[in-house]
């Protein structure tokens, strides 16, 4: 993992050692600067002197000739105002309804609502990939040494050794995608294991029958590879 994304999480890690309280992770993947676009537009919401009140947001909501920007007011609303039923109405809403802006109302309304409830501090962690439970969803990306072809062989060996290393951290393997000569991982861990030696370690064991899996790779949890990164990352052999 190179060394400025390794230092980012552990600046998270250390970070989050000196928080008390509980975490919540939002649990769909929803581009970081939407969540900021979001966060910022409820705040405003919340310090609006706008004569309204819960009812007649839920009415809003729930309404079908609602525009999309009364639906976006009614729900930065129902979700800041730590109320039971804004956040049932919000979260009833969401079923049918799984754009960025529900889901990130959706996560607010618990985190408010639960702040209301009881004495315990609340800390939302933001990332593009989201979470799941108490664990962070990442994407990694490898390659093959001087990008040659892998084999069978070394394709079972990848998505076995990754795969168990992965869940003997108590991490959850999602997706293991193997190409030609490259491979990423989809997986949720906790934030306080030591992923660059987690991965460091399940290499060093793959090459041991025959070396074939370059020792530089990328971690990420902010968005998932695209074909242009993968293309990007190719040419560093």
């Amino acid at each position: 993992m190179r060394n400025d994304r390794d230092n980012v999480f552990k600046g998270l890690q250390q970070s989050l050692e000196g928080l008390k309280g509980q975490l919540h992770f939002l649990e769909t993947s929803v581009p970081v600067d939407k969540q900021m676009e979001y966060f910022r537009y409820s705040e405003n919401v919340r310090n609006d002197t706008l004569p309204t009140s819960i009812e007649e947001q839920i009415e809003v909501l729930l309404s079908p000739e609602s525009s999309p920007k009364e639906l976006k007011y009614a729900l930065a609303y129902l979700a800041v105002s730590g109320d039971i039923k804004a956040y049932r109405t919000i979260e009833s809403y969401s079923k049918g309804h799984g754009d960025d802006w529900t889901m990130m109302s959706l996560v607010q309304a618990k985190i408010t609502l639960e702040s209301e409830l009881t004495d315990e501090k609340k800390i939302f962690i933001s990332t593009g990939l989201g979470g799941k439970g108490d664990k962070l969803r990442f994407s990694a990306f490898f390659k093959a040494n001087h990008l040659r072809s892998f084999s069978n062989y070394q394709r079972e060996l990848v998505e076995k050794e990754m795969s168990y290393a992965i869940e003997q951290h108590g991490g959850e393997v999602e997706e293991v995608k193997i190409a030609e000569n490259y491979f990423t991982i989809l997986f949720l861990i906790n934030i306080d294991v030591n992923i660059k030696a987690l991965f460091e370690n399940a290499t060093n064991e793959c090459n041991q029958y025959g070396n074939f899996i370059n020792s530089s790779f990328i971690i990420t949890n902010v968005k998932l590879f695209s074909e242009e990164d993968i293309r990007r990352e190719l040419q560093y052999k």
